[in-house]
């Protein structure tokens, strides 16, 4: 678990450096209260200048604060804001201005924002003031702020509010969170103000010191007005020099002409700080920029309409150092882009492929101190699957799924009338689906218990040992009580009926928590993981044993895995950490859980181990499933094999449009566990989310019934012997995958053979 792992101090490197991903910065304002002027401010309440440090002294009312606006030829300008925080011992931090038209009257206090601590001054969370004063907290931080003296940061790009809790030198995050206007349901603003300030209780012990606004302004390309040949394209640029096959320095390029169809660019690039691909551009402030960025461990891919750089895509990764080759393809409207910084070639998943329009244009680059060699210009080499599939593959939110004997089981909750709670469908391919019963209804009379109507996430887990298939889900207990736990029900069928004899059983009555998802470890035995709220959402794994339709739990193995105390995991709407799921590989235990709330972006990350019941690790690089400019709520996932077994998939839900929640649906993208270059455990891969024709899942026995490695008319007869015993669906011999088995499935493997 080495450079690709959650290490405070590798993830934290460049902390200090931190940029706006595609903006340049100018520091407007700086103040290390040496002097006691504060004739830059306005003053609320009463604030001081004491010992070389900014304090609350003394007023009416709980706290004081100290406001800033930025200078006319700065305002509407995106910026960060940072400030230590000395010897904290109450409620204090940073105020970030807002505004909203729909405001009837001021707020009381301020208008905006705080990122701020909590009444003991050892934890920190994002609130706002409303028209009546304090609004409410966005979700509150997770871990205790083991020093007295720390460092807040703030970030606001557009219409993105970032913040950070780290040490004073920035070498330890304590606490991150991400908050877009409109996450929480009761926030009541539109927009970020260009006014910030400093707020603290009159009874914190604290001082701040050592204020910092830094302005971020999207870059501009730069005058380019030498004529340079790099592979054989003919370029204007600027601040870099052209040397043989490399170009090096820092500065840009764009060239003469533009590309044209379908089209295709590889280079090889070793990067250092902001390096980016140009391409489609109709002139210096239109197209596409492909971005590697150092200082935040990210590829993102923007689209730049008149020099406003739009985020249609990023994702946390390894930026090396050394050289890494990097393909952009063009074909049939779908854009492909490689960074291939896990040197596996042929067999890298792309960074991003989205279908963008208006790619005709230029390409170039931009360096900041890194080098581009070997570049080659030509047409796309890209052909679309000759079988393929898109996302979504069916309806349903909460997907769980069953391989077994042949047949992909998917339960989803069905909507949930208090009757028909779950719906099984089936699949044959992994990508068709055929809706088939609903696999547990409500018994109204023998589950009294338990209020059915708040009844959902289903999993499904088949026992080995009894022969026994368990659903397990959460809900109420009744309609007024808040508190959930996970029940179960069996059945001897994948199909169901699931039931339970007599009332519903919770399996950790005393506690509230939900999904309940099984794995067997490496040693045999049974764990499950619950998503519990004692830490906002966190991830428990606990042991269990199941036999003859009961399911016990052993609660002294209880252990806490995952807590919510990560940027990706705090959305704004809430903190949250939720449906665990474990794959093995490789000696490790890979756990994949949702973060963030369903309702906004959502996401996948991932955690590895070496023991069922941890400690686990989390990945730098996550999250590993995120949202772009097309997809958006990806999350709640969980892991399957191809019907071969030669391949993984992720199976997860996501919202049916951007930014809708309504009506989601479930999806499949292939997954890959690649060799870490820097040693450790593999990295688990992701080859999505994928809005483009994706190849079908790998199945090389679609039509060889007897796995002798030929399609035989002895293939196609064991089709029609099955048909004429009308057995009951199975998805080996549904070679035409319509969900049903007949004389078409035999007369489809015919047609292999004739071909």
């Amino acid at each position: 678990m080495k450079k690709y792992l959650f290490s405070l101090l590798t993830a934290l490197t460049f902390f200090c450096m931190l940029i706006s991903a595609a903006a340049k910065e100018t520091v407007i304002y700086e103040n290390d209260f040496s002097s006691a002027d504060l004739s830059a401010f306005e003053m609320y309440g009463g604030m001081a200048v004491q010992d070389g440090a900014l304090k609350a002294t003394s007023g009416s009312g709980p706290s004081a604060y100290v406001a800033y606006t930025f200078p006319e030829a700065y305002q509407g300008k995106d910026y960060i804001v940072e400030v230590d925080y000395l010897g904290a011992s109450n409620m204090g931090g940073l105020l970030i201005g807002a505004t909203s038209d729909s405001l009837t009257k001021a707020p009381a206090y301020f208008s905006g924002y705080t990122c701020t601590t909590d009444m003991q001054g050892d934890q920190t969370s994002i609130a706002y003031f409303s028209e009546t004063g304090w609004g409410g907290t966005f979700a509150p931080g997770t871990n205790k702020i083991p020093t007295k003296d720390f460092h807040l940061w703030a970030r606001v790009e557009k219409g993105v509010l970032t913040f950070r809790t780290t040490s004073l030198d920035g070498g330890t995050l304590y606490q991150a969170f991400r908050y877009e206007i409109g996450d929480h349901e009761n926030d009541i603003y539109d927009t970020f103000t260009s006014t910030i300030g400093i707020r603290q209780y009159y009874a914190d012990a604290g001082r701040f010191d050592n204020l910092k606004i830094t302005v971020l302004e999207d870059d501009a390309l730069p005058a380019m007005t030498r004529s340079v040949t790099f592979g054989g394209v003919s370029l204007r640029a600027s601040g870099v020099t052209v040397s043989g096959d490399t170009v090096s320095g820092s500065g840009a390029m764009l060239s003469a002409e533009a590309l044209r169809g379908d089209y295709r660019a590889t280079f090889s690039v070793a990067a250092k700080g902001r390096t980016r691909l140009y391409f489609g551009m109709t002139d210096e402030k239109n197209g596409y920029a492909f971005e590697l960025n150092e200082y935040e461990s990210a590829v993102i891919l923007y689209k730049i309409t008149d020099g406003y750089y739009e985020n249609y895509g990023e994702k946390e990764t390894v930026i090396r150092s050394g050289y890494c080759d990097v393909t952009l393809d063009v074909h049939n409207g779908v854009t492909s882009i490689y960074y291939d910084n896990l040197f596996q070639g042929d067999d890298a998943f792309p960074k991003f492929e989205l279908p963008l329009t208006n790619t005709d244009g230029k390409i170039g680059f931009w360096l900041e101190g890194g080098q581009v060699t070997s570049l080659a210009v030509g047409n796309s080499t890209m052909e679309l699957p000759a079988e393929s599939y898109l996302n979504p593959v069916n309806p349903g939110a909460d997907p769980d799924m069953l391989y077994y004997e042949g047949t992909y089981y998917l339960y989803v909750y069905a909507g949930n009338d208090g009757t028909d709670i779950f719906r099984v469908y089936t699949s044959p391919d992994l990508v068709h689906f055929t809706a088939r019963n609903i696999m547990f209804k409500w018994d109204h009379e023998q589950y009294v218990n338990v209020n059915g109507k708040s009844a959902w996430s289903p999993n499904v887990f088949y026992n080995e040992s009894d022969g026994l298939f368990y659903l397990f889900f959460a809900a109420y207990p009744s309609d007024t009580e808040s508190v959930r736990h996970v029940y179960y029900a069996s059945s001897d069928s994948p199909l169901g009926p699931f039931t339970h004899d007599g009332p519903l059983v919770a399996i950790n009555p005393d506690v509230n928590e939900i999904d309940g998802h099984p794995f067997v470890g490496y040693d045999g035995k049974i764990y499950m993981s619950f998503s519990r709220y004692d830490q906002g959402g966190t991830i428990w794994f606990e042991e269990v044993t199941m036999q003859d339709g009961v399911v016990t739990a052993l609660p002294e193995t209880a252990t806490r895995v995952v807590v919510s105390d990560r940027q990706w995991d705090n959305d704004g709407a809430v903190r949250l950490c939720e449906g665990g799921f474990v794959w093995k590989h490789d000696g490790y235990y890979y756990l994949i859980y949702a973060t963030g709330s369903y309702a906004r972006h959502y996401g996948e990350a991932c955690a590895v181990s070496d023991n069922p019941l941890g400690p686990y690790v989390k990945y730098d690089c996550n999250p590993i499933l995120t949202y772009n400019y097309t997809v958006d709520g990806a999350g709640d996932a969980l892991i399957i094999p191809s019907p071969d077994g030669s391949e993984l998939y992720m199976v997860y839900h996501r919202h049916n449009k951007v930014g809708k929640v309504h009506l989601r649906q479930t999806c499949v993208d292939l997954i890959e566990f690649v060799e870490d270059p820097d040693g450790g455990p593999d990295i688990l891969t992701v080859r999505g989310p994928s809005s483009t024709p994706q190849r079908l899942p790998s199945n090389i026995y679609r039509y060889d019934m007897d796995r002798d490695g030929v399609t035989s008319l002895k293939d196609a007869l064991t089709v029609l012997q099955y048909v004429r015993a009308g057995k009951l669906y199975s998805g080996t011999y549904d070679t035409d995958a319509n969900g049903s088995i007949g004389m078409s499935d035999a007369i489809t493997v015919l047609k292999q053979i004739v071909q």
